[in-house]
């Protein structure tokens, strides 16, 4: 029994370490590359693309503490990996699970983090 309880413990805390870990310069680099055509450069959700995809909501602000405070790390972590579509939400958001690692997409959700504060 204690093996498991200390197993649990440890497997909670994993998450949190690997948040931690993150490194915010890198996700920035990242939103760049990845995420500035559409959410745009400072992640205001004003993207150059957005016109020309036809967009008529544009992405919620990842600057907008109060709007970004919906969206836990997880549900961020999904949408990155799995698109829009697969969260019921834009499905123009594509998934980018299979070009980005965990690593990189813990870093991109502490860049997005950080603008909200």
């Amino acid at each position: 029994m204690n093996r498991l309880i200390a197993g649990l413990t440890f497997a909670a805390l994993v998450p949190v370490s690997a948040a931690l870990a993150a490194d915010v310069s890198n996700g920035a680099n990242i939103a760049a590359a990845k995420c500035a055509p559409c959410h745009g450069a400072t992640g205001a959700g004003d993207g150059v693309m957005l016109a020309s995809l036809g967009v008529p909501v544009p992405p919620v602000p990842w600057t907008d503490k109060t709007k970004m405070a919906n969206f836990t790390d997880q549900k961020l972590i999904d949408v990155i990996t799995n698109g829009g579509a697969a969260l019921k939400a834009s499905p123009l958001m594509p998934a980018f699970g299979n070009q980005l690692s965990a690593a990189q997409i813990a870093d991109l959700v502490a860049y997005i983090r950080s603008l909200g504060k």
